[in-house]
């Protein structure tokens, strides 16, 4: 049976992100986290399940932070999708 590994490392959780042009306040408890295409689905049903809230979408590109690993935690390639809780979202 092959396993996947797994990038780990949790993105930090800053209290704001620039998307777009625009600053959005994080919730603390929820990091940031990027997947590719191919395993967007997965991310989002295990953030779902790891922290019982539908985490905000984006557009990786979008997320205007150099400091994020923009890498898919499944499999390491170039994220396409942020996934994030914005307050008031």
């Amino acid at each position: 049976m092959e396993q996947k590994t797994r990038n780990t490392n949790e993105q930090p959780t800053a209290q704001t992100v620039r998307i777009a042009g625009k600053e959005v306040e994080l919730h603390p408890e929820h990091p940031v986290r990027f997947a590719c295409m191919e395993h967007v689905d997965q991310e989002i049903d295990e953030y779902v399940d790891q922290f019982e809230a539908a985490p905000d979408t984006y557009r990786a590109e979008d997320v205007e932070d150099e400091t994020l690993d923009k890498r898919c935690r499944v499999c390491g390639a170039e994220g396409k999708i942020a996934l994030l809780r914005g307050k008031g979202m």
